[in-house]
């Protein structure tokens, strides 16, 4: 996970739980009072965890020439950068403080959410070049930034999300849960290409707002796949994705999880072949 390694970079230590996901432990900004108490970006490259994951990419390259080996930041061989958003990232080097900094100490929150930005793309840009895979388009999961108000995502995360959409081109930007009150925000982000929204927030304002070519990717509420949903839970939510889709650009996306109810994720892929929205079969 991107904030994580930076984090353990940083200081942390790496958490392994045997019931969830993996986790570090320790905030290691969490006593910075000043932006110049920051390590210097370009020595972040030089930090010992960092250097180890770059003699593990060169040696996986030398040993496995036959292979496309991805480097870190990167999940696949499309080029897509890979990141953990600003004040997601900031929340996991300092905690939940950063919220209460955003009142007593703005200036400062946005300080370090600079150097979080300049320090991305300074590890994108590295590790792009070091595993030979030019960088396409970024991926930043802005996983707690639906617990922002409208007017403090405008001011803490879009302009930062925005320089890596003018530094990468393209943004895939990510929120969970309910994002129906920081759209606007969302939306202002430069370079914003594909809204990869969770559950319950309203695919009908997207729309409104970007049209219907924008690419949309959607997950399903877990209220509707888990084992003991009901079929007519999942029946509903689809009819009703649909419907406030009004045909646009749009991707419905989730993880198969043990405690899934099989028949309700079958039905998806079922019905939207039916309506001819979707091809059933294997895509290589």
């Amino acid at each position: 996970q991107p904030n994580m390694i930076i984090a353990a970079a940083l200081g942390s230590e790496f958490v392994y739980s045997p019931d969830k996901d993996s986790d570090v432990k320790g905030f290691p900004l969490k006593d910075i009072k000043d932006v110049k108490d920051l390590p210097p970006v370009d020595e972040v490259l030089q930090l010992p965890f960092i250097k180890r994951l770059e003699e593990q990419c060169i040696l996986a390259i030398e040993k496995h020439p036959d292979c496309r080996i991805i480097p870190p930041f990167f999940w696949d061989t499309s080029g897509r950068a890979t990141i953990h958003g600003i004040v997601t990232t900031s929340m996991k080097f300092i905690g939940q403080e950063i919220f209460s900094k955003m009142m007593m100490e703005p200036e400062l929150v946005k300080g370090i959410h600079s150097w979080i930005t300049d320090v991305y793309i300074s590890v994108i840009r590295y590790f792009s070049q070091l595993g030979r895979l030019p960088v396409t388009s970024i991926h930043v999961g802005e996983c707690s930034g639906t617990m922002l108000d409208e007017g403090s995502y405008r001011e803490f995360v879009t302009p930062y999300i925005s320089r890596l959409g003018r530094e990468f081109g393209r943004v895939r930007l990510h929120s969970c849960g309910n994002a129906n009150h920081v759209l606007s925000p969302i939306c202002e982000t430069e370079n914003l290409q594909i809204i990869d929204t969770g559950s319950n927030t309203s695919l009908k304002a997207i729309r409104k707002k970007m049209g219907r070519d924008f690419e949309i990717n959607v997950f399903p509420p877990v209220e509707v796949l888990v084992e003991k949903a009901q079929l007519e839970d999942v029946k509903h939510w689809l009819n009703t994705t649909l419907e406030d889709n009004d045909g646009g650009n749009l991707k419905i996306e989730y993880h198969l999880e043990p405690d899934y109810n099989w028949e309700n994720c079958l039905y998806i892929h079922n019905r939207l072949d039916e309506m001819g929205l979707v091809k059933k079969g294997r895509k290589y």
